[in-house]
């Protein structure tokens, strides 16, 4: 019952008999208060429901909660469905649906891809995954959260795989936007200036619309755990190794986010890597002492600024979509969903409409955009600024341009 198994919660208050557990007594508390009864014990509530719908932080968590100790099992009977809304590992999903089954019990994953409070809004975006009777018995309850469901396959585990992709493609598009755009502030422009440009251009993402207009605000765009945008982040470099397929871009956005909870402790947020990534840089995001006159070169840098971050957001769909790919979710699939998911950009969604419409991928292609990034990282030489992400980015163009990651991207 945390800040979103709270919200996902609060969507059956009103039409469903609705119980509710957690480990810490005090969360359900405010659910009990709207009118779910809470049960005693994981066990309890199991015999007390004939669905259940978890959200925990990991998929140790869902292991230790259904088979622990007092755990589900031990009030699960044959008929029941479990519907697990962690953003877990697919594999270890499989693994406990499996287990169940051999008990009588159906389970899914339905993975959730909002904030909270798009949660209570009844506007978010969840990737299911089931055998076919599965899904339908489950349709109506999910329908109770949201009519954004979106099917990723039949395999137990799949829907957590299609966020897998999501969160690496949102993370590189974060932490990759805004570095370049602390770039860009130490070289004199405007936080505005970016801002539009980019919006207007090939370097559009979810960060440029909500988070760089937040900043500019002096808001938070966001309010989730920088632990957990690491644990997602981990959890695409696994499938990465698992598939083998190299994945240098979001390991050297994992790097950076190990290196953000390292430096800011366990209680940090996402949005505390705004100001990590200004100490880096020595700059300031906001600063009207530090805003430059526009000088003769402005537009130039202006341009070089959204080419560079156009390519993260190519070049970080590209290797994500081959991981997801290469487990095995549709490429229509990941098409469809994947565009309206927090992880877009506008180059995610041209590299998506292409390749599931046949296009190849050539090493011409390379050529520009191994230029544009060539020149944003001698601008971030020339004013001290660090882009280790732009240069991950930097060198895959470099090795397709050349020739030494063709089969990769073909794959």
């Amino acid at each position: 019952m945390g800040a979103l198994g709270s919200e996902l919660a609060r969507r059956f208050v009103a039409g469903h008999e609705l119980t509710v557990w957690d480990l810490n007594n005090h969360a359900a508390a405010p659910l009990a208060q709207a009118g779910a009864r809470v049960a005693s014990s994981a066990a309890e509530l199991a015999r007390q429901s004939d669905v259940i719908l978890l959200c925990l932080p990991r998929s140790a968590d869902v292991r230790e909660l259904v088979f622990g100790s007092g755990g589900l099992a031990d009030g699960l009977s044959p008929g029941q469905l479990v519907i697990d809304q962690t953003s877990g590992v697919p594999k270890e999903t499989a693994e406990t649906a499996t287990r169940l089954a051999a008990r009588g019990v159906a389970m899914m994953d339905a993975a959730v891809s909002a904030s909270p409070h798009v949660v209570a809004q009844g506007a978010t975006t969840l990737m299911a995954a089931a055998p076919d009777d599965v899904y339908e018995r489950a349709l109506p309850v999910l329908r109770a959260i949201t009519e954004k469901i979106h099917r990723c396959g039949t395999r137990v585990g799949d829907g957590q795989a299609m966020k897998i992709v999501n969160n690496a493609m949102n993370a590189a598009c974060r932490l990759g936007t805004l570095e370049v755009v602390a770039m860009g502030r130490k070289a004199g422009l405007s936080l505005a200036a970016m801002t539009s440009t980019l919006n207007a251009g090939g370097g559009r993402n979810q960060t440029t619309e909500k988070m760089l207009p937040a900043i500019a605000r002096g808001e938070a765009s966001t309010n989730f755990a920088l632990a957990l945008m690491l644990k997602d982040v981990n959890q695409a470099a696994a499938l990465g190794m698992e598939q083998r397929v190299p994945m240098p871009i979001t390991g050297m956005v994992r790097s950076l986010l190990q290196i953000g909870l390292n430096t800011l402790g366990p209680q940090a947020k996402l949005e505390d890597m705004v100001g990590l990534t200004e100490a880096m840089a020595a700059t300031r995001f906001v600063d009207s002492l530090m805003e430059a006159a526009p000088g003769a070169d402005a537009a130039d840098a202006l341009l070089t600024i959204d080419a560079a971050v156009a390519a993260l957001g190519r070049l970080v769909t590209y290797e994500c979509v081959a991981a997801g790919s290469r487990h095995g979710l549709a490429l229509p699939d990941m098409a469809r969903i994947l565009r309206g998911t927090s992880g877009w950009s506008h180059e995610s969604r041209e590299v998506l409409a292409q390749l599931n419409a046949g296009a190849k991928v050539s090493k011409e292609q390379f050529a520009p955009m191994t230029a544009s990034l060539t020149t944003a990282a001698e601008l971030g030489l020339r004013v001290g600024a660090p882009m280790p992400i732009s240069c991950a980015v930097r060198s895959v163009a470099e090795s397709a341009y050349h020739g030494t990651a063709i089969q990769f991207f073909g794959d």
